[in-house]
């Protein structure tokens, strides 16, 4: 899977080293146990959400998720249209379409946060200098003890860590199937699909996937390295010294000392926060040019930072997704595949592809997604208050929590989109009882109403929604 080195393999830094036959003319009968198909399913997903250095030759784990998210959306467009390809049209993927969608969408997820938050960016509209200044603060202070920019970057670091472990599970799921168990012709391996399931596990993968796997983000290892450069910060440290001074509130003198010392400290951090980065910024350094408060998102950084180092819960949540091991969600997935390339009746197969969709939606939202996520308590608090403005302002404010159908940011057409928790009138916009993203059961009855949605999208428009994941399908090499 990779070019060799010398004699001694490539060492990659996602994938460990692999190792090669160096003896000239010799062959040696290696027996393929599935452990090692499941490794190889697993490289798949880390070479997917890598760049190769053409300096050392390695897999380099792209830092910056919201690229890695572009790359995760197109290799989810990608299993749907080859899915179709190699099984000769007897079976096509179904979630991995949607999937797609839900990602592009994180994509815009990201920037808002960035743009529509952490910038600063004194636009002169009226939505803006609500959003952005006196209006964003109060809020939040009224709602919350933490301000913006903790929201954001909160946000944005559980948006990552999901997106990035939940392509980490479900991914290979599906390559499996696709590279294994759809042969050449485009019949299916019917003994290796019925074989394969329990013998995915993390415990007895191929030693350099097992230790890439370890050292993802957001996992033990990464963890433990965050808490230490948390503290030797030297930006965030010499950012702080420009305050060595305590501001006098009393006078004019006072708040101008303040202001020039802020002033000192954001442009500081601006400029060196990539002098300090590694891939461990949130968001990355490239961002941080463009944020005007700059000292003050490196403070709520390093205090949502210091929050994940702490988190014994979330760290747990995390080494128990990284086991991989098979849930009735993933068997329910499989068979349904199965029955649908077995069924020469399209209606019925199209009911299988509901069937998957459903699926490995349970496996998604349920089983990884909400331990991972959704039970932080803080996490709960930032997406309700979100909600609350979204709701109450029609996503002037705050975005809504939405999937658009299309391959654009943004929308204009209704039938394109789903909305969570839309408001029933004025009054109950203000009044009404309010759904929370987090909750298992609103997220559920959302995910219902979003494959209600879709189903209608592929089946009325099939050739439109094709045509949109290719344009997703684009960003596989970005």
């Amino acid at each position: 899977m990779a070019n060799t080195v010398a004699e001694k393999g490539v060492t990659l830094e996602v994938l460990g080293q692999c190792m090669t036959n160096t003896t000239r003319g010799s062959q040696h009968d290696a027996t393929v146990e599935y452990r090692h198909l499941w490794s190889y399913a697993q490289q798949a997903a880390l070479i997917a959400v890598s760049d190769k250095s053409e300096k050392d030759g390695c897999y380099h784990l792209i830092t910056d998720p919201e690229r890695r998210a572009k790359r995760i959306a197109a290799h989810y467009a990608d299993l749907y249209f080859k899915s179709g390809e190699k099984s000769r049209g007897k079976l096509q993927f179904y979630w991995p379409a949607l999937a797609a969608f839900v990602v592009k969408d994180i994509v815009e997820a990201y920037r808002f946060a960035r743009t529509g938050v952490l910038h600063r960016d004194w636009n002169w509209n009226m939505a803006s200098i609500i959003r952005n200044s006196v209006a964003a603060d109060l809020g939040s202070a009224a709602f919350t003890q933490d301000s913006p920019y903790q929201h954001a970057i909160r946000t944005y670091s559980a948006l990552a860590k999901g997106n990035l472990w939940l392509f980490m599970d479900i991914y290979p799921w599906l390559w499996f199937f696709l590279e294994y168990g759809i042969n050449s012709d485009g019949s299916l391996n019917h003994k290796r699909l019925d074989a394969c399931l329990p013998h995915r596990n993390w415990d007895t993968f191929q030693a350099a996937s097992k230790e890439a796997i370890e050292e993802l983000p957001y996992g033990p290892s990464w963890v433990g390295r965050l808490s230490n450069r948390l503290k030797g910060d030297v930006v965030y440290q010499q950012g702080k010294d420009f305050f060595n001074v305590p501001p006098m509130w009393s006078g004019g003198s006072g708040y101008g000392q303040h202001s020039a010392a802020a002033y000192g400290a954001h442009r500081y951090c601006k400029v060196n926060a990539k002098n300090y980065d590694a891939g461990y910024r949130t968001p990355p350094s490239a961002y941080w040019k463009h944020f005007q408060e700059a000292f003050y998102v490196m403070e709520a950084e390093h205090t949502e930072l210091s929050r994940i180092v702490d988190d014994k819960k979330g760290l747990a949540a995390v080494v128990v997704c990284r086991q991989f091991k098979q849930t009735d969600s993933i068997k329910k997935a499989y068979s349904q595949l199965i029955k649908e390339h077995g069924e020469r009746i399209a209606i019925a197969k199209v009911n299988f592809q509901k069937m998957e969709l459903v699926a490995i939606a349970e496996q998604e939202q349920i089983n990884v997604l909400q331990p991972l996520i959704y039970n932080d308590p803080k996490l709960k608090e930032t997406m309700d208050m979100n909600h609350q403005f979204s709701r109450q302002t029609a996503g002037w404010i705050s975005p809504q929590f939405k999937v658009i159908y299309s391959a654009a940011a943004t929308n204009s057409d209704p039938e394109l989109e789903t909305v969570f928790d839309p408001p029933d009138g004025m009054k109950d916009r203000f009044l009404g009882h309010r759904e929370s993203l987090p909750n298992q059961e609103d997220r559920m009855k959302f995910v219902s109403q979003i494959a209600t949605d879709f189903n209608r999208l592929m089946e009325k428009k099939r050739s439109y929604m094709d045509g949109e994941l290719r344009k997703v399908h684009k960003w596989i090499n970005v």
